[in-house]
């Protein structure tokens, strides 16, 4: 990737970067992740999409397939800007996403790293998630610091089978460094005090068709899906809510979803699943209609 003059102008936090030099992504990645480098982070906006306006709205784009409806992103580095907001809850699920992501796991683990550029100059970069090294099961993620938003930090931890993620904006501001470690770890605490995993199994489709209009068939069946886990407190009651319709209209595609399942929390949805026919169902058409009624008279005709 290489970095542009817009990138090298990037206040600090920053790697350092010179117009016109070239760096490995992956290296940029993790400047990034473990010293929060403003630069780094334009310059792989600008290697991905061309521009960081193009790739904010590729950030968007998967906060949206992620359900974070409370976020809209203008930068790629966290910096305050009109219009750039999130929430906890939204970058909980942004951070569980990533957890998925093994190489994600990697990056934000790694204690220190040196880097070079194409010209072999050397970096140094060290992780400053204090976090990782002081509680158990701690996976990391990330530091965040800016004049509007405050100290932030977004974590997650795993102990036993149960991974959580948390996240805390607006902890202290300067000198009160230290405050989201303190507040992390007390969300972290009360998660895996109070939350353990329970496995949701749902209705069984086979047996209940749904009635199809205008079709080749008159119903379809549906697909059972797989059953979840979910993570739910002692003290929570989830209910099982099928939102499905009295009908559906031919053609009737495997892929497309006909209705969901919604697992709801004191009347909330807590995770909703769609659900799919088992089996595609074609649009009657005037030809297949006069098939029908040949065939039905040829049947006729046979047996006489």
């Amino acid at each position: 990737a290489e970095a542009s003059s817009y990138a090298s102008g990037m206040p600090k936090v920053h790697l350092g970067v010179r117009s016109g030099e070239y760096f490995l992504l992956k290296d940029l990645l993790y400047s990034l992740m473990l010293e929060s480098h403003n630069d780094s982070a334009v310059a792989i906006a600008e290697h991905i999409d061309g521009s960081v306006e193009g790739f904010a709205g590729k950030m968007n784009q998967k906060a949206a397939e992620l359900g974070m409806t409370a976020t809209h992103f203008v930068t790629p580095n966290g910096l305050d800007a009109d219009g750039h907001q999130s929430t906890p809850s939204d970058m909980c699920r942004l951070a569980s996403y990533a957890c998925q992501n093994k190489d994600f796991l990697k990056i934000i683990q790694t204690p220190s790293k040196t880097i070079s550029d194409k010209k072999g100059h050397s970096y140094s970069l060290t992780n400053h998630d204090a976090f990782l090294s002081s509680y158990s099961g701690a996976l990391g993620i990330k530091t965040g610091f800016t004049g509007k938003a405050g100290y932030c930090f977004v974590g997650a931890a795993k102990k036993e089978d149960l991974t959580l993620t948390s996240c805390v904006l607006a902890s202290g501001w300067p000198p009160d460094k230290s405050r989201k470690w303190a507040d992390t770890k007390a969300l972290m605490d009360y998660g895996f005090t109070n939350f353990k995993k329970q496995n949701i199994s749902f209705q069984d489709f086979s047996k209940t068709p749904l009635r199809v209009m205008d079709g080749i068939e008159n119903q379809v069946f549906l697909r059972v899906p797989e059953p979840v886990t979910l993570p739910l407190a002692s003290f929570e009651t989830l209910v099982v809510h099928y939102r499905l319709p009295a009908s559906v209209t031919a053609p009737v595609s495997t892929s497309a979803p006909v209705g969901t399942i919604e697992c709801r929390i004191n009347g909330s949805v807590y995770a909703s699943y769609p659900v799919y026919p088992a089996a595609s169902v074609g649009k009657i058409t005037f030809s297949h209609i006069l098939y029908e009624v040949f065939d039905e008279f040829l049947s006729v005709f046979c047996k006489k």
